[in-house]
């Protein structure tokens, strides 16, 4: 009788381990460096492979880009300011140096190490992250 439950125990631990280890809906600071890192090096039109991450990193990119962009979700403590010629790269070099200086980060939850990369890179001017309904450049 006590085979039963144990088992259930068993199967529902085997169940949240996946989950604990980021993916593509909530990547880790590893994983972001994984992918990206794809995305900086010289492209093999035969590797699929690296074309997957590659655009995996751009799309995350993009979408947490244009979501700061978009609203501020974290009020003004979330506002960067990148350049107005900031390159899809220039994301992805900040995410990379980012977390190879912080490996602390690389078990992280993709939206923080990303944000934390992002406000360390692109530093808004004083008065700009305080400003009602700031603006990023």
């Amino acid at each position: 009788m006590h085979a039963l439950p144990l088992c259930f125990l068993a199967l529902s631990l085997c169940a949240l381990a996946p989950a604990a280890q980021g993916g593509d809906t909530d990547p880790t600071g590893l994983d972001l460096l994984e992918r990206c890192h794809a995305l900086t090096q010289e492209a093999d039109p035969a590797d699929a492979g690296r074309a997957r991450l590659s655009g995996y990193c751009t799309g995350y990119l993009v979408g947490f880009v244009s979501g700061f962009a978009a609203r501020d979700v974290a009020g003004t403590a979330g506002r960067f300011c990148p350049p107005a010629d900031a390159r899809l790269i220039d994301f992805a070099d900040a995410l990379q140096t980012w977390l190879v200086a912080n490996p602390v980060g690389l078990d992280g939850s993709g939206a923080v190490v990303t944000l934390r990369a992002l406000l360390s890179k692109f530093p808004c001017p004083d008065g700009v992250r305080d400003a009602p309904g700031g603006t990023t450049q």
